[in-house]
């Protein structure tokens, strides 16, 4: 999907490097742990829970959506969930939303209207174009 978009142009409802923008956002588990750091949990622990242990371990810096460069071997699970997110379609991202709060919950949710807009918007057109 990232490789379509980037090389041909091609996304479905959404831009796959967009969902994987949203994925890295911060977010606030719902039990939090006192020894653990709250920058470590991200949305993408939401859809493959394991993977906030796995997240805590990090040494290094966490990715974040301005910086979106994982380690290799945290990558698949990335691509994992932006097939899982892609595939369910715009009602898992206000899913996803519930599980933010604060200032991110608002930038999660703003981001959701606009890519939910453009998505509707680009359908049109392309319906305009079979005609």
């Amino acid at each position: 999907m990232l490789h379509d978009e980037a090389e041909h142009g091609i996304q479905n409802w959404v831009s796959p490097s967009e969902i994987a923008r949203l994925l890295l956002m911060r977010r606030v588990p719902k039990s939090f742990p006192d020894r653990c750091k709250q920058s470590s949990y991200r949305v993408l622990g939401v859809i493959i829970p394991d993977l906030d242990d796995v997240l805590k371990m990090e040494t290094r810096e966490l990715p974040t959506p301005a910086n979106p460069i994982l380690q290799l071997h945290l990558r698949p699970a990335l691509l994992a969930d932006v097939a899982i997110v892609e595939r369910a379609g715009p009602e898992m991202l206000s899913m996803l939303r519930g599980h933010m709060m604060g200032e991110n919950k608002a930038r999660f949710g703003n981001a959701i209207e606009e890519i939910v807009d453009c998505g509707r918007q680009s359908q049109r057109f392309s319906q305009l174009h079979l005609i």
